[in-house]
């Protein structure tokens, strides 16, 4: 095991790298805060600025989603040299991938905004004050991907399931950004129970001292969820146990659990359609059942495909 461990320390550099430079900036992000982002008596757009330059002031929220970005970037870099594809293709995807990604957050956002109040077209790509919806980022991404498979000529699921780890990694990092923002949160905790095994710090800021009541810190619990799944992906994508493909297709599953179940029932600022919460209909039909499917329909129509660990280069066969 020590040995194993010596010769993969490069990749737990890089995990360990990776959590620690998340944990600082959530340290930092909170230590500046002037008073419960919850608390609407505060000057909230103090609260809400990382930087200010003077002439621009840069939020946390856009903190957290580019630090995710990067930190994804980072593990899609070392998947790609495991698989021994050329990383140069990795930088010309995250050119396109992510501005469609913010684009189809966007566009998804303002079609199902309840309270739409867009008065031309600078207010519908105005993302100033959040208004951004990973679903949208989700599907515009895989159906860019679909593309860029064939015009690079590289295996799309084995594409699929290493951008999947990357989003993991971008919805556990993001959602603090609206926990900075004190948006994106559940009802009043009546338990006290779960007052006392929350963090302190996500207890204090996600009390509102005006009204004395206190939120379910629902993007905590979303980044808990995703980090269990990340943990999970990056194990089991390591046995001989997945073909490619099928870690989108558990992605698919858990996220749509998870957000259609758990956390988006919850939420105090739902999108609707047709009076439904739109996100638990897709999180539950597009997402968890779209899972579901994939893995049945894969099995019965693309019975040839290669396990994950066989895609990697023969050095890499061993990795954690």
């Amino acid at each position: 095991m020590i040995e194993k461990i010596k010769k993969h320390k490069k990749e737990l550099y890089v995990y360990g790298g990776s959590l620690l430079a998340f944990l600082l900036i959530v340290i930092i992000a909170v230590t500046s805060l002037n008073g419960s982002p919850m608390d609407t008596s505060i000057n909230q757009s103090a609260n809400k600025t990382a930087i200010n330059l003077g002439f621009a002031e840069i939020a946390w929220y856009a903190v957290f989603i580019l630090t995710g970005i990067v930190i994804a970037a980072v593990f899609s870099f070392q998947e790609f040299k495991r698989i021994g594809w050329d990383t140069e293709i990795l930088y010309d995807g995250l050119l396109f991938a992510v501005p469609l990604a913010i684009i189809g957050s966007r566009l998804y956002y303002v079609i199902f905004d309840p309270t739409p109040n867009y008065n031309n077209f600078i207010d519908v790509i105005n993302i100033t004050s959040g208004g951004l919806a990973i679903h949208g980022a989700v599907i515009t991404t895989f159906i860019f991907v679909i593309f860029f498979a064939k015009w690079k000529k590289i295996n799309f699921w084995a594409l699929a399931d290493i951008i999947v780890v990357g989003f993991l990694i971008g919805q556990i990092i993001g959602r603090w950004g609206n926990f900075m923002n004190g948006e994106a949160h559940g009802p009043i905790i009546e338990s006290q129970f779960i007052m006392q095994i929350l963090p302190k710090f996500i207890v204090t800021n996600m009390t509102n001292p005006v009204l004395a009541v206190t939120y379910h810190p629902t993007f905590f619990y979303e980044s808990l969820w995703n980090f269990v799944g990340l943990v999970a992906f990056i194990i089991i994508r390591r046995q001989k146990v997945l073909k490619v493909g099928d870690l989108l297709a558990l992605y698919l599953i858990w996220y749509g659990i998870g957000r259609g179940l758990i956390i988006e029932p919850m939420r105090q600022d739902p999108l609707y359609i047709f009076g439904l919460k739109v996100n638990v209909v897709f999180s539950l039909t597009l997402f968890a059942g779209g899972g579901v499917l994939l893995l049945i329909l894969k099995r019965i129509f693309l019975k040839d495909q290669k396990y994950y660990v066989d895609m990697l280069v023969p050095d890499e066969n061993n990795s954690l």
